[in-house]
């Protein structure tokens, strides 16, 4: 008869169990940083990529604006300056790295002071080199006195109006018996008794300011190395190129404009005509119904309510 033979092997497997634990949690931690470091990613992601789009949207519309607001200065600039607008527009190009003012800063400041040398009675190359030695001094005084061209550019103008506060920031003083000295010594009258018209207080102003200014007269060029005026400078560039990117865009964001103006808005209008009176007429309908929720239902419930505003 045959007897079988069983042999029992046991041993502790403690050990194995606890390092398959180890191992299980190890995995499952990393597992959980892999999936929120994949959630952070993708938010990061979509975060940036958001912020990447409303930026270019918001670059593009701003470039649009440069490049109309360009178009209307060189209008300006050619009624202004008629056949000699040219110079002027040559004197822009040149203006950010020459003055620190951006092309549209340039021609804005040229238009500005060509109304008060027409005021003036200045005309053809006289009225060009009034406004750019006026739009000249505007960086050299920002320059030699830690401000903004268009800070320089205002006072200038607060100046020929006959505005002397603003102007005093840049060391100049202007009063009546200056004004009327200075137009004396100009020839432009024949005596400091009388009054000043407002074309003569224009000259006898640009003189005076040109006298007072000597200091200051071309400093932007002798200190273009300084950061504030490299600051300036490439800050100009940058407009520029803005309204070259614009260029680009403006008669597509023109004809989107004219297209919105025609079809877009009187389109909305008419559905408005159209639907308007029939919501409110619904919304009188159902304000009675809920007034009035309970009177002459035969149906009880929602039923009961639509039956009463007559739907």
């Amino acid at each position: 008869m045959a007897k079988e033979l069983k042999i029992r092997i046991t041993g502790d497997s403690s050990g194995l169990k606890k390092g398959t634990d180890e191992a299980e949690g190890i995995l499952s931690g990393f597992g959980s940083k892999v999936s929120a470091w994949s959630v952070a990613t993708g938010t990061l992601l979509a975060d940036g990529i958001k912020t990447g789009v409303s930026s270019a949207i918001g670059a593009i519309g701003d470039s649009i604006s440069e490049a109309s607001s360009l178009n209307e200065a060189q209008s300006k600039i050619g009624l202004l300056f008629g056949e000699n607008a040219s110079a002027i527009n040559q004197f822009a190009e040149g203006a950010a790295t020459a003055l620190g003012q951006s092309k549209l800063q340039a021609l804005d400041a040229a238009g500005t002071f060509a109304v008060f040398g027409k005021s003036a009675g200045l005309a053809g190359d006289d009225l060009v080199r009034f406004a750019k030695d006026n739009a000249s001094l505007a960086s050299d005084m920002a320059s030699f006195f830690d401000a903004s061209p268009t800070e320089a550019i205002e006072a200038l103008g607060a100046a020929f109006r006959g505005e002397s506060e603003p102007i005093r920031r840049f060391g100049v003083l202007l009063d009546d018996a200056t004004l009327r000295q200075k137009a004396l010594e100009l020839g432009i009258t024949e005596t400091t008794k009388d009054a000043l018209t407002p074309q003569q207080k224009v000259l006898a102003a640009q003189a005076a300011i040109m006298e007072q200014t000597a200091a200051a007269q071309g400093d932007f060029a002798r200190t273009s190395d300084s950061l504030a005026n490299r600051q300036r400078a490439l800050g100009a560039q940058i407009d520029n190129l803005k309204g070259k990117i614009g260029s680009a865009f403006l008669p597509v964001a023109q004809k989107l404009a004219g297209w919105a103006s025609t079809k877009l808005i009187p389109a909305f209008g008419a559905l408005a005509d159209v639907w308007l009176p029939r919501i409110s007429t619904a919304f009188k309908v159902l304000s009675s119904g809920f007034r009035n929720f309970a009177d002459g239902r035969t149906t009880s419930g929602v039923f009961g309510f639509f039956e009463q505003v007559g739907v």
